[in-house]
């Protein structure tokens, strides 16, 4: 039978090879050497719930393991380094050689109990537990869980040998069942001790096994009994009052029923006031509500001193030694609401024109008028000094497609153009609106209440309330086209600041202000043109009336010279014909005489300043365009010269017109007083010559006035061509898609939105409690605009965020301040103070503080306010309002055993009683030097 045998073929398994849990342990070893978990250096001790508010670093790795992948994460709390040391550390113990951060953080009573209000996504439920500030967890990923003992002592059995090969002391979890049950199993090493990790729950316990005096017993059944020294206990009752409901009703501007005042919500109404009007929504959703929870905790205990079970027992509120208040909310704004879904405006890039249709400015392109004949058949417009009348409406008689009806679009024009609709407008531009409140070297923006304002904010309502992206392109088309027929009539923008294109502002404001330079000159340029020709019919008048004996051939050359006269006032650039250099020294386009000074050539000749033209206007983003071009072009282009030197040549032509017999010396006393400089030679006697920039050879200066000719500014080309710079901005405006109206109009809306906060909060009387957070969103908006450029897509997301958390805030504050039995029971300065307090400690205030009362600190008195208020509640049904009950039991072995060679670990156990529900989360440690 054995000869029968092969053994080459019987025996084909190859029991050399690593196994799964042999190659899942190395690679889990390598992964704990690289986060140092072996570094036993535990730092200082924690400040009361100072885990609950840190920063937390968290680390994730991925291992494949039979096809599943295991996620490996390490947590561990961000703690500030602290100069002075731990008395373990000084101390320098026996038992503070065994242990690690893990046993210190299990025997810190300091965080014992975190806020009943989970307000940090970032807090493991780990920490929370055991107050653990380093652990790492093992879970399975792709909606996978542990179900069975065998997986979990084929993870747990592979952290306890990578542990206890590269020398960790960071505890290791394992995640077990489903997820959402939170529940582990880990382990950590010390030296000399291991620790055990278990968690069990149970949905029907017995119900002595709900009360301290039962959890006592099972826990001295777990710990040895070489324990000597009584357990230590902490407790902490928390109660949940009525959720609190208070009833701010939506209001929308221009609203045609949108208004929820008719919405029945339980609470109290209080509808939310503003001074100044704003085209923006406020209220809250009738989903806003505060949920609050009064907390007593009795922060360390021996196992003697209280007594807890069924009968009878000493945890009531009334023998807390501290209590809390903790307030969550949960507000919904409208007005966040409304900016947040102003979002969606920026990644759309769909034009105007596919919304609106095309031709909606009812002009054919490139056309200052739509057809001839309107402009003769049309009302002519007669403006009135201070005031407009309505204008004609030729070619935008056309309904631009929308969801808004003419009515209600002309409401919203009415509220853009007030001065346009003195009859019918409710909100007139104040001159000195706001004014105080917007510095323009802090928010690049616009004044408050302005038209660039008032437009940003209606454009967020649009799309919000008034018919989304087809109510928004609707009422920007109606703006545009409004704009232009302010331009046909030669009338001004209103609501926008005089002068021109300031850049400390928007782009928006910016194009606003060049459309109003615009007409400025055209109105000044056709009256001009009107005197002129007024003063010619004149002169022509007194002509003829002179030479009434003059023949008609005599006439016809009179007419001849006329019609040259007109020919050489057109402007055209200056010729080198004998008669015009003939007649170029006669002196043209004198303004006044520069005081005393005379010409340095003809000491008996005044120098005279010229009539020069006026500065020409560019906005931000024609001043980065020009930019852009010099810097292709280079500094040594003939382009460059001429774009940086068009305004110095007209100066130039129009200096040597005034003063024909002028030097280059001359001009420079007047253009450039610095550059004339006073100079003294070696026998003290004072003279003047040019600066060194102006003297080097083949400088601009030089050029411009070798290539200047004596040309008044009446026969100059206009270096601002008003017609061509106003259609460019018009074009500018109605070839914008929805992203770039986006782009124009955030900032705005968002400085707009922060004032009507602040509007708001000065009504409530409430700017002083958020003046912290008010500046900081304020410093952040700053930086904001100016941190993108004019086609750039500012990123506000992290803004808006902070921008309904104050608004959150203010709903909270109101709800406070009705627990707070305000006006009747409480002072508005108590109410503020104790909030302050909420601000500060994440939603809690303290309400009772008998450590601080004994000591006669003034807490004890003002808190009492809000304590009395609350304590008729108390009496009558807390046990029915209590919710969950945490009992935390400690420990820890003495120096005596540790000389002895004993080294008794801590002992920990946490017993959290939700209802008829019990969850036990024990940490019990074991000396290892025996096994």
């Amino acid at each position: 039978m054995a000869e029968e045998i092969d053994d080459s073929d019987f025996y084909r398994e190859n029991f050399s090879a690593d196994s799964d849990w042999e190659v899942f342990n190395a690679q889990l070893a390598e992964i704990l050497q690289k986060w140092d978990v072996q570094n036993a250096d535990w730092g200082r001790e924690l400040r009361p719930e100072e885990l609950f508010s840190c920063k937390w670093q968290v680390e994730s790795e991925t291992l494949n393991l039979l096809r599943n992948n295991i996620a490996v994460e390490y947590y561990e709390a961000k703690v500030s380094a602290s100069e002075v040391a731990s008395p373990e550390h000084e101390e320098g113990s026996n038992v503070c050689l065994q242990r690690t951060s893990c046993h210190h953080d299990l025997m810190s009573s300091v965080n014992s109990f975190g806020p009943p209000i989970s307000s940090s996504n970032e807090l493991h439920m780990l920490a929370r537990i055991y107050g653990l500030r380093r652990f790492i967890v093992l879970h399975p990923v792709n909606s996978q869980f542990l179900k069975s003992t065998s997986e979990f002592n084929f993870f747990l059995s592979a952290a306890a040998v990578s542990s206890a090969e590269v020398g960790s002391v960071v505890p290791i979890f394992v995640q077990i069942y489903d997820p959402k049950w939170n529940f582990y199993t880990g382990l950590a090493f010390a030296p000399a001790l291991r620790t055990n990790f278990r968690l069990i729950g149970l949905d029907q316990p017995q119900k002595e096994c709900l009360y301290l005096m039962r959890q006592l017993a099972m826990f001295k059944e777990k710990v040895p009994a070489s324990y000597t020294q009584p357990a230590m206990v902490s407790v902490r009752m928390t109660y949940a009052l009525d959720t609190m409901r208070i009833r701010m009703p939506m209001n929308v501007p221009f609203d045609h029923g949108l208004n929820s005042e008719d919405i029945v919500v339980s609470g109290e109404v209080a509808p939310l006031e503003t001074m100044h009007f704003h085209a923006l929504p406020h209220g809250y959703t009738p989903e806003s509500r505060t949920e609050i929870y009064l907390v007593y905790t009795w922060p360390e205990l021996t196992e003697h001193v209280a007594f807890d079970s069924e009968q009878s027992s000493d945890f009531v509120p009334s023998k807390a030694p501290l209590g809390q208040i903790y307030l969550s909310v949960e507000a919904s704004s409208y007005l966040s609401c409304c900016l947040q879904d102003y979002q969606q405006a920026g990644r759309v890039t769909r034009t105007l024109e596919s919304y609106v249709g095309r031709n909606f400015s009812g002009i054919s392109s490139g056309a200052e008028a739509a057809n001839p004949l309107d402009q003769l058949t049309e009302h002519k417009l007669k403006t009135r000094r201070g005031q407009y009348e309505l204008p004609s409406r030729a070619g935008q008689s056309k309904r631009l497609p929308g969801p808004m009806t003419e009515n209600e679009l002309n409401e919203l024009l009415t509220y853009l153009f007030p001065d346009m609709h003195p009859e019918t407008a409710l909100f007139p531009y104040a001159k000195e609106s706001f004014r105080d409140k917007f510095d323009p070297m802090r928010i690049k923006s616009a004044v408050p209440d302005s038209l660039v304002c008032r437009l940003s904010c209606l454009l967020a309502t649009c799309h919000a309330h008034l018919g989304g992206f087809e109510g928004m392109a609707q009422l920007w088309a109606a703006f545009t086209r409004q704009l232009r027929m302010l331009w046909d009539n030669s009338l001004s923008v209103p609501g926008i600041t005089p002068g021109f294109p300031d850049t400390r502002t928007c782009l928006l404001h910016q194009k606003l202000q060049m459309l109003n330079v615009c007409v400025d000159r055209r109105v000044q340029r056709e009256a001009a043109s009107k005197r002129k020709q007024q003063q010619q019919q004149q002169q022509q008048q007194t002509q003829r009336t002179v030479t009434t004996n003059i023949t008609d051939d005599e006439q016809e050359d009179d007419d001849e010279d006329d019609g040259e006269f007109y020919d050489c006032d057109e402007p055209t650039s200056a010729s080198s014909s004998p008669i015009k250099a003939v007649l170029s020294i006669r002196p043209e386009g004198r303004l006044q005489r520069l005081s005393e000074e005379r010409l340095l050539d003809e000491p008996e000749e005044f120098l005279y300043i010229p009539v020069t033209q006026e500065p020409v206007p560019k906005t931000e983003d024609q001043l980065q365009d020009d930019a852009e071009i010099m810097l292709k072009l280079g500094p040594g282009s003939g382009l460059t010269t001429q774009m940086m030197c068009t305004s110095l040549l007209s100066d130039m032509e129009a200096f040597k017109a005034a003063n024909p017999r002028g030097q280059m010396e001359d001009f420079i006393r007047w253009y450039s007083p610095k550059d004339w400089e006073q100079v003294e030679d070696e026998s003290g006697k004072i003279s003047h010559q040019l600066s060194v920039r102006m003297t080097t050879p083949g400088n601009t200066w030089q050029t411009v006035w070798q290539q200047a000719q004596p040309v008044p500014v009446a026969r100059q080309k206009r270096l601002f061509d008003d017609t061509n710079e106003a259609l460019k901005v018009l074009q500018f405006l109605e070839t914008r898609n929805m992203s770039e109206i986006y782009a124009l109009t955030v900032i705005p809306l968002l400085h707009s939105a922060i004032l009507k906060i602040i509007d708001l909060f000065n009504n409530a009387q409430v700017e002083d409690v958020f003046s912290a957070q008010i500046e900081q969103w304020l410093s952040d908006l700053c930086r904001l605009s100016r941190a993108h450029g004019s086609d750039e897509m500012p990123l506000i997301k992290g803004a808006l965020d902070d921008l309904a958390e104050l608004e959150r805030r203010f709903y909270q504050f109101r709800c406070f301040e009705r627990l707070s039995g305000y006006p009747k029971r409480s002072t508005q300065a108590q109410v503020k103070r104790q909030f302050e307090e909420i601000l500060k400690n994440d939603n809690c205030c303290t309400i009772v503080n008998k450590k601080l009362s004994a000591a006669g600190d003034v807490l004890g008195s003002s808190g009492g306010s809000l304590y009395d208020i609350l304590n008729p509640k108390q009496d009558k049904d807390m046990s029915e309002r209590l919710i969950t009950k945490d009992y935390v039991i400690r420990l820890d072995g003495d120096a005596k055993t540790a000389e002895k060679g004993e080294y008794l670990g801590p002992q920990f156990m946490r017993a959290i009683v939700t209802g008829e529900k019990l969850r036990l989360c024990g940490a019990f440690t074991e000396s290892t030097t025996f096994i």
